[in-house]
């Protein structure tokens, strides 16, 4: 998941550029199915991880660590979740809107229902997309930073992230 997460965010930004820069060829149409079929499997497998994640208990935290650090990390947790739902689906909504359901080999996405095909609102869906995609990018790498943290001090927090 996080390698999906990591490779689409420089594929949004290369393909969001140069849709900027009024590119369009090979390169951009293929940068555009790329995200979208890995963007769309993220939240498939959201989906799945969420009914997984209803079903098992996360280990407890280590007594150590502060009950004011336990709920940032339980904020921290539940804001990625709640993003890595949403980034994909204004972008669906998005890719409904304009309409651009193609991705690769032909594939072409159903169309998120209720959804009118209409510019104006497409281009207000991939704003929402856009801006909610660098939050959870940045929230991303406040995660991993804290992973890396806890792996050097050895408090056993990253046995658990494990």
């Amino acid at each position: 998941m996080a390698l999906m997460v990591l490779t689409l965010i420089p594929i949004g930004l290369v393909m969001a550029e140069r849709a900027e820069a009024n590119i369009w060829g090979e390169l951009t149409n293929t940068l555009y199915a790329w995200h979208k079929a890995i963007g769309f499997t993220v939240l498939l497998l959201m989906v799945v991880r969420i009914a997984m994640k209803m079903r098992m208990t996360a280990p407890a935290y280590p007594d150590a660590l502060p009950r004011s650090l336990q709920i940032a990390a339980k904020a921290l947790h539940h804001s990625i979740y709640l993003l890595l739902v949403l980034v994909p689906l204004f972008g669906w909504a998005g890719v409904t809107a304009f309409p651009a359901l193609i991705t690769l080999g032909g594939y072409e996405l159903p169309a998120m229902p209720f959804i009118p095909e209409n510019s104006e609102l497409a281009a207000q869906l991939f704003g929402i997309h856009g801006t909610l995609a660098i939050i959870l990018a940045l929230l991303l790498i406040g995660h991993m930073a804290a992973a890396f943290r806890h792996m050097f001090k050895k408090d056993g927090i990253f046995k658990r992230m494990v």
